[in-house]
């Protein structure tokens, strides 16, 4: 199968499952995605402001047009409750159908 179009792709995380649901479903409303996956709990090990921390967090897959992408984004900074959440995005090649269905989910 040839892959021609290109969707946005993102991960955040967040502390609880309920502030994922949250933020999945306030993206959803504002037509801002076709689609949030929640995984977790998940671990997560980094480091903030010089030191190794260690938290049980719930990872957040979003599936969105990419016309969309910079007001996503700023949605992101003012919903989410983490001071500086995790924003990694890309573009990822989908089927005409898929392609189709995320650019005009209703």
């Amino acid at each position: 199968m040839e892959i021609k179009k290109k969707i946005g792709v993102a991960v955040t995380t967040c502390s609880s499952k309920e502030s994922a649901s949250r933020i999945v479903n306030d993206l959803l409303m504002a037509n801002l995605i076709a689609c949030g996956q929640i995984e977790g709990p998940i671990e997560s090990i980094y480091q903030w402001k010089g030191k190794l921390e260690k938290e049980t967090e719930w990872k957040i897959s979003l599936k969105f047009d990419l016309g969309k992408q910079a007001e996503l984004q700023e949605a992101i900074k003012a919903i989410h409750p983490y001071d500086t959440p995790q924003w990694v995005a890309w573009e990822a090649g989908a089927s005409d159908g898929y392609y189709d269905w995320v650019v005009n989910p209703s």
